[in-house]
């Protein structure tokens, strides 16, 4: 897992960083190259294979402290990926499209169908949950389908309560089919402004997103035990936050929402308290899932 968000992490940070869109798409595309390389290749344990071509040394971010060294970066992460991924037979499809995702939001910052969100949503998502369930260990078949729509759940959480966030970064992830239904513009999503037609909006995003959440909850049933305690406590965590976006759907574009510490703590304290683990019902009944739904 450690891995595993070194990779994903490192792949955020290249997407996310202050430089210009057509240097961070140069560095991407040769991150995907590299990654490719060595998990479709046979490499040495400690070999990492680089593509050949010039790549920016020491470029600043952005961010403090950080400079870009992909390179460096590149020998101190492929090994341990390689690793893991040839230890639990992660597919290199799953962690090439999260790279896939990552290039794709470089370039597209609207989306006009459900559809075209699902899709992004799948790369940046339900590719990691993918690749987290081979780690975690499960019993055949893989729940493909639960697993992308848990995906779906998480990273369609995000979008709503990164609403205001993205708009200052001149982004709209919802998609147009949905919120022109409610009467709202482009121009409304990127200065937002809290009112009746947003409430509708976010309040239909919600119930879409719960199916989701019932839907991805059936993840747990070919999970490894050692694995149970990482997905429910993932799940638990942001169902959690869907539910504090419908207690107050106007507040999306007032504050970020998140949970409380002690909200956190409490969910912690269960997962990795066996007692307490124990005595969590499954299903969640306390967030109104019933066993019919699922």
């Amino acid at each position: 897992m450690c891995a595993l968000y070194a990779f994903a992490r490192t792949t955020d940070d290249l997407g996310d960083c202050a430089e210009p869109i057509s240097l961070r798409t140069r560095w991407l595309n040769w991150w995907r190259q590299t990654v490719a390389m060595n998990l479709i290749g046979e490499c040495s344990a400690e070999h990492v294979v680089l593509p050949e071509g010039l790549i920016p040394q020491g470029a600043n971010s952005g961010t403090e402290g950080w400079p870009i060294d992909l390179h460096r970066l590149a020998k101190e992460i492929i090994p341990a990926l390689r690793d893991s991924a040839q230890r639990y037979e992660i597919p290199s499809r799953y962690l090439l499209e999260i790279i896939d995702g990552v290039l794709a939001d470089q370039q597209k910052t609207r989306f006009d169908t459900y559809e075209q969100v699902e899709h992004y949503c799948y790369l940046v998502a339900s590719a990691v949950g993918l690749a987290c369930i081979h780690i975690w260990e499960y019993e055949d078949p893989i729940p493909t389908s639960a697993v992308v729509d848990c995906g779906l759940a998480f990273q369609l959480t995000n979008i709503l309560r990164d609403v205001l966030e993205d708009a200052e970064r001149g982004r709209i992830y919802l998609p147009r089919q949905h919120y022109e239904q409610h009467g709202l513009s482009e121009d409304d999503l990127l200065k937002p402004r809290s009112d009746d037609r947003l409430q509708c909006l976010v309040l239909d995003e919600v119930i879409r997103v719960r199916r989701l959440f019932n839907s991805g909850w059936e993840v747990w049933d070919s999970l490894h035990p050692d694995g149970r305690p990482m997905f429910s406590m993932m799940w638990r965590t942001y169902r959690q936050l869907l539910e504090r976006i419908a207690e107050s759907p106007r507040s999306i574009v007032q504050h970020r929402v998140g949970l409380t510490p002690r909200a956190k703590l409490g969910i912690i304290s269960q997962h990795f308290c066996r007692p307490l683990f124990r005595r969590l019902p499954v299903p969640p009944k306390e967030l109104g899932i019933s066993e019919t739904e699922l």
